[in-house]
């Protein structure tokens, strides 16, 4: 794993309330890497984000509304934050109280780096 990528899912995991981050394969949708909680499956959470992400993407430009920068799902137990570009996705699970505007924060700063 590069420098670039390790230090971005360090700083995503550190992030308090965070439980997993991973760095999907958009077009593919599987992990290209991550750090997982127990019990999460990677390959799993990674087909699920890239799906969504890139239906939305479709959506929002049918509706003229430009590319997509990123989406959040919220669950009864938390939050799925997705955000990157065309090769690169990056996706954070977390805890229901989490700091939102923190996760969003760093998920961006990670998208940045890997570009």
């Amino acid at each position: 794993m590069s420098d670039v990528v390790s230090a971005a899912l360090s700083r995503l995991s550190q992030v308090p309330g965070v439980r997993s981050a991973l760095l999907v394969d958009a077009e593919a949708g599987v992990p290209v890497a991550s750090e997982l909680s127990a019990g999460v499956s990677g390959e799993a959470v990674a087909a699920l984000a890239a799906s969504l992400f890139q239906r939305t993407e479709q959506a929002a430009r049918d509706a003229a509304l430009g590319g997509l920068g990123s989406l959040q799902l919220e669950t009864e137990d938390g939050h799925v934050v997705v955000a990157g570009g065309r090769q690169l996705i990056v996706v954070v699970i977390a805890d229901r109280d989490a700091q939102l505007g923190l996760i969003r924060l760093e998920t961006d700063r990670a998208v940045e780096a890997l570009r």
